[in-house]
């Protein structure tokens, strides 16, 4: 079998992106519409969250309508509309009372702004972005946030890769796309987790990606255009604790058990 066949995808037909207008009546969407403006226009990007659990689970978080009552999902599909790298710092201890909003944070993981200050930092240069600034690890928290759309769902959504799972996520979205010569936001991937330990023998949930198959190609333009819209919108979008996630107040240490040099970034953001 050559190489180009066996890196070929299939196209998954029953893959559909949704707005949540379908089947309404113009009349009615027209007035939802006219109401909808009535509201005061909320910045940055409208998303749900879906989180990584805690102590090696393998099912993640996706809210719903009620926040209080996620789903449970063991594998997600979905097609990754933008991701990017982001650093954030929080003085005192993390995820505590009030402390939700990082003291510096940076969007684009290479240049930092103290919110407190003012002061602009090199990321790469940052004392606190050194391994060994937080005992074993990093005083700042990198992370990857990925906007994905699901099948069928309006919503856009929003998974934040915690450190431990920064390197390989990388490395598997760079060889899907590279064997395949497809950007992501042409393609079907899955998302699943696996059990993993650290060098002090505690349990994480690391992320895995990999290609499901293609979108069908009349939902390109859309997805591209998704796209240029979020990316131009990613920087309005608040960061606080809840980007990293639950697992990360409690194996905290755990995250931080990542070899210097093994962040890669992608050659996308």
């Amino acid at each position: 079998m050559s190489t180009e066949k066996k890196n070929e995808l299939t196209t998954i037909d029953s893959f559909s992106l949704v707005t949540g207008f379908e089947g309404m009546d113009d009349d009615l969407r027209e007035e939802l519409q006219d109401a909808m403006e009535d509201l005061d226009e909320e910045r940055g990007i409208a998303c749900r969250q879906i989180k990584v659990p805690s102590g090696g689970g393998k099912a993640f978080e996706v809210e719903t309508d009620e926040p209080d009552n996620p789903d449970i999902m063991k594998e997600i599909e979905a097609v990754i509309l933008f991701t990017h790298r982001m650093n954030s710092y929080w003085e005192g201890e993390f995820g505590t009372g009030e402390n939700k909003a990082p003291t510096c944070s940076s969007f684009d993981a290479k240049t930092g702004l103290n919110i407190e200050t003012g002061a602009v930092t090199n990321c790469d240069t940052c004392p606190l972005n050194q391994y060994g600034s937080d005992g074993g690890g990093k005083a700042c928290k990198n992370i990857r946030r990925v906007y994905m759309m699901l099948s069928g769902q309006p919503s856009i959504y929003l998974l934040s890769i915690p450190p431990t799972s920064i390197k390989d996520v990388n490395k598997q979205l760079a060889r899907i796309m590279g064997s395949n010569k497809v950007p992501y936001t042409r393609m079907v991937v899955r998302f699943t987790l696996e059990k993993a330990k650290n060098k002090d023998g505690i349990e994480y949930s690391k992320v895995v990606v990999n290609r499901a198959g293609m979108l069908p190609q009349t939902l390109f333009e859309k997805t591209a255009a998704l796209r240029k819209e979020l990316k131009a919108k990613y920087t309005e979008v608040a960061i606080t604790s809840a980007d990293y996630n639950i697992t990360a107040r409690t194996d905290d240490a755990g995250f931080m058990d990542v070899p210097e040099g093994a962040e890669g970034d992608l050659p996308f953001n």
